[in-house]
């Protein structure tokens, strides 16, 4: 069951995929990007810090979602035979 380690780690980034979605869409709605250690981020105050930083998080998520593609694919062809060990 080659495919097994596949099949979860595409479950994995799938569920992080989601989780990052949802907060970057909230912090899209909302203009506010809450600091962990220190002062947040508003899109009023700092459009330009603000942005990029949506950007960099978007570019996160899209490279999540390309991982969990390669990873869901190698599971399916590992299952269906395409992929045979010697």
């Amino acid at each position: 069951m080659p495919w097994l380690g596949h099949v979860v780690a595409a479950g994995l980034l799938g569920v992080l995929l989601w989780i990052g979605g949802r907060e970057l869409i909230e912090i899209v709605q909302s203009g506010w990007l809450p600091g962990r250690k220190g002062p947040g981020l508003s899109a009023g105050d700092h459009p330009v810090a603000f942005w990029g930083m949506i950007v960099f998080i978007g570019a996160g998520l899209a490279c999540c979602a390309g991982v969990a593609t390669v990873c869901a694919w190698s599971a399916f062809r590992a299952l269906f035979g395409q992929e045979r060990s010697h």
